[in-house]
């Protein structure tokens, strides 16, 4: 019988014709055999954090479980025995004792930890042929491995350059040999060998090196590419996408190869948590916690809810904000009021899966959401054990550690760092990030395993790997990775000189092959996308070419004063504060009043504005009340309202708020009883004032929300229309009265000054009324404060306003400061820059 052929990657395995099979798999095939299985990610941090609370009496043992991980597995990758280490700095002491506890943790439930499977591997059966080919450097664990479970005379290639990048295997040569196994040199590609020597390339391989302004531009360009290549009738497997630092590239590259039409495969790990079915979860674990309302709500309108919602009425859910029990009344499914009655974590491990059977169909042609839940409905094992509180806490740390790839599928170009690729045949390689920092990372010693402490280890029997080892093995996989290409092919090194905002180095790997990046020249561009082509400017053959023109002539139309439309649109009538938008800037008009664009007011956008409107609807209605029972002067007015009529009303119209469902929103939020009373303490503050407040000694009460209606001269036909919020008589004169919110009366643009400072609203209610004193009252302040009147100024606002109009021209022209764009709704959308 053959041995079995152990390659380091897949690429290796399909060069050499063999299936793949690797170190690892082996050792857990071998600890399966003696009883043993590998702890998932999940039972490993949980017995880990165990290990830190017995050991060290942590008050957070799972921040300090996860701040410690990194270093007991470096200590448990070698295999070796932690007994009797003395001496030890009190880091490296503390270090040994937690991954001592750990161990044994881990053999009382028969399992070894991940960085452990292949030094255990070793010592779990009897020896056997092996024959390891296609490895450029070999770990502690790989070897401790090899030396336990290979038979004498086994060969192993390794790759064995001359120099200090061949130190590393040097010694692992002596340990196999000396354990009886046959060491053969990996054969170092002519580029490999100029890389790791720093000699000159020959041969026919062409390497070509290019900087770029962004990581865009990079990614833009070598997609480009490689999308001609595919078209030209390159095999995809001629080609090779290689990022050092994937996670960092994965989400560009997708986004990228999407507009170009190549389909992309991310092969990285991502936690089911940052999928779909993960969102689901964690959403049903939140509401199973007593049904709150948000959490609750947001699960039933989950895009994968799989069960139906035909019977929940949303507005009446939105009105009465449920919780608990009164979700039964309003439709909640009983299948998920049900799983909240689970009492332990089995019951709810079989609840669970019942509930996400139904995505099974679902999710058949969604290869990344099948996957996540795959391994959702296995992972949920490691909870069936615990309690309910624990099986809940539990269920969100689980979405963390299962992981999935991040964009899998079928066929396409696969994005992959140098240890997938190296070991292939390869006509082009491409190779992304060659930049200081990305390729090869930096270096840095473990916060919990110093340069110290992992020194006295290694004088102690730990074989740590040393700096100049981690160096020397990027170096090598690098190496091998340059020899995957043919001898008549082509190497194409990339990099950005800008990474998050910081300028970036060429990478010291491209000096040592004696490479100066240069920028790609412009001629050769790759355009891979109607989408790209549009933005240089390249509309030949486009079909959009004819509808873009029109749109920019309308848009140059929009924006050039000297060339108006054909058909403006002028309105029948416009409201006084459409026409205080319109002074102050064209384009929130434009959106608030031509489109008509709303804000979302759950999320509170125009809050303040609804807010105002409430205090206005509870303020004429007290009025009326008062004026319906005779009662016409201040002093009256102010002592019926103080009565505890005011009160009464606020009571009324909130009620009349809540059963709306468009305005409700206001009094669900959560901080509504405590502005209920600011806003009640204001409008109280302001009716005792027998002076300065709303209804001094002296005046008369005439009109309440007083309608006025006209034309203004400088806007010709169009009917003005408005509502004064009151109109009272001071014995001499008619006095308008306008309640607002703010701390400051409301402005708008100045004609002349080019600020906010042009009274506005209630000069245009004088000259439509003929007359009259004019009076902001500021509900905040409790003030009284009269509006100047600029006849001048005030004549050109409206001049311009019917300019606007006549030449449908709304672009964004706000005051000087852009004050006026504070709280603007229209700022999402506008193109405003000062």
């Amino acid at each position: 019988m053959e041995p079995p052929v152990i390659t380091p990657n897949r690429a290796v395995a399909r060069r050499l014709g063999v299936p793949y099979r690797t170190l690892a798999g082996l050792a857990r095939e071998r600890l399966g055999r003696k009883g043993l299985a590998v702890a998932s990610p999940f039972r490993a941090r949980r017995l880990l954090g165990r290990a830190v609370e017995e050991t060290l009496g942590s008050r957070d043992s799972k921040g300090m479980a996860a701040a410690l991980e990194g270093a007991v597995r470096a200590v448990l990758r070698t295999g070796k025995e932690l007994e009797g280490l003395e001496g030890l700095p009190p880091r490296a002491e503390r270090l040994v004792r937690v991954a001592r506890r750990y161990r044994e943790l881990l053999r009382k439930e028969g399992l070894v930890d991940p960085a452990e499977a292949l030094a255990e591997g070793g010592k779990a059966g009897e020896k056997q042929p092996l024959e390891v080919r296609g490895y450029p450097y070999l770990g502690e664990g790989e070897l401790a491995f090899l030396k336990g479970a290979a038979s004498t005379g086994s060969p192993v290639e390794l790759l064995l350059p001359q120099g200090p990048w061949g130190q590393g295997g040097r010694r692992a040569r002596e340990v196999l040999e000396g354990a009886g196994l046959r060491v053969e040199p990996l054969p170092l590609s002519p580029l490999g060998e100029a890389f790791l020597l720093g000699r000159e390339i020959h041969g026919g391989l062409t390497v070509e090196a290019f900087r770029f302004p962004s990581m865009e531009e990079e990614v833009r360009y070598v997609l480009g590419h490689i999308k001609d290549l595919l078209q030209q009738g390159v095999p995809a497997r001629e080609l090779a996408l290689v990022a050092r630092d994937d996670r960092r590239y994965g989400p560009l590259v997708a986004a990228v190869g999407f507009e170009y039409g190549l389909p992309v495969r991310l092969l990285y790990g991502i936690p089911v948590g940052e999928t779909r079915v993960g969102g689901l979860v964690a959403l049903l674990a939140e509401a199973l916690e007593g049904f709150p309302y948000e959490a609750t709500l947001r699960l039933l309108f989950h895009p994968l809810f799989p069960l139906g919602r035909e019977g929940m009425d949303l507005d009446r859910i939105r009105r009465v904000r449920p919780q608990g029990e009164e979700w039964l009344e309003l439709g909640l499914p009983e299948e998920v009021w049900e799983l909240g009655g689970a009492k332990d974590g089995k019951a709810l491990a079989l609840g669970l899966r019942e509930f996400l059977h139904p995505l099974g169909e679902r999710l058949r042609s969604w290869p990344r959401e099948r996957l996540a839940l795959e391994a959702l409905l296995e992972g949920l094992s490691e909870l069936e054990g615990e309690s309910r509180e624990g099986f809940l806490s539990g269920l969100p740390e689980l979405l963390f550690h299962l992981t999935v790839p991040a964009q899998p599928g079928y066929g396409g170009l696969e994005l992959h760092t140098p240890l997938a690729r190296y070991g292939g045949q390869y006509h082009h390689l491409f190779v992304l990030g060659m930049a200081e920092g990305l390729t090869p990372p930096p270096l840095g010693e473990d916060p919990m395993l110093g340069f110290r402490e992992a020194e006295a280890l290694r004088e102690r029997g730990i074989p740590l790997e040393e700096p100049l080892e981690a160096a020397a093995r990027e170096a090598l996989v690098f190496a091998a990775l340059l020899g995957s290409v043919r001898e008549d092919g082509w190497v194409h090194l990339t990099y950005p000189e800008v990474v998050d905002r910081d300028p970036a180095p060429p990478s010291p790997f491209l000096e040592r092959l004696g490479l100066h990046p240069k920028p790609p020249d412009p001629r050769a561009r790759r355009v891979g996308s109607r989408v790209e082509a549009r933005r240089l400017g390249h509309w030949e053959g486009d079909p959009l070419r004819e509808h873009a023109e029109r749109a920019l002539g309308l848009e140059e139309v929009r924006y050039c004063e000297e060339a108006p439309p054909q058909n403006p649109w002028l309105p029948e009538s416009l409201s006084v504060s459409a026409l205080e938008d319109l002074v102050t800037c064209p384009f929130r008009f434009y959106v608030r009043h031509r489109l008509r664009l709303r804000g979302d007011g759950e999320a509170g956008d125009g809050e303040q504005g609804e807010v105002g409107s409430f205090l206005h609807e509870v303020l004429a209605e007290a009025v009326r009340q008062a004026l319906g029972a005779g009662k016409r002067e201040g002093r009256e007015v102010r002592e019926h309202l103080l009565e505890g009529n005011l009160e009464r009303v606020f009571s009324e119209v909130e009620g009349r708020w809540r059963e709306d469902p468009e305005r409700s929103h206001l009094m669900r939020r959560r901080d509504w009883p405590f502005r209920r009373a600011r806003l009640l303490g204001l409008l109280r503050k302001a009716a005792e004032k027998p002076r300065n407040g709303l209804f001094p000694e002296g005046s008369r009460v005439e009109e309440v929300e007083k309608r006025v209606e006209g034309t203004l001269e400088e806007l010709g036909p169009i009917r003005i229309v408005g509502r004064v919020d009151r109109v009272d008589h001071n014995g001499s004169s008619p006095v308008l009265l306008d309640y607002k919110l703010g701390s400051n009366p409301p402005r708008a643009k100045h004609p002349e000054k080019g600020d906010l400072s042009l009274d506005f609203q209630l000069p245009v209610y004088r000259r439509l009324l003929g007359g009259g004193g004019l009076v902001y009252y500021l509900l905040p302040k409790g003030q009284r404060k009269g509006a100047k009147v600029e006849p001048d100024p005030l004549r050109k606002a409206l001049e311009g306003a019917a300019g606007r109009l006549k030449g449908d021209l709304y672009s964004p022209d706000p005051d000087l400061k852009g004050k006026a764009c504070w709280g603007c709704a229209a700022r999402s959308v506008c193109r405003w820059t000062r």
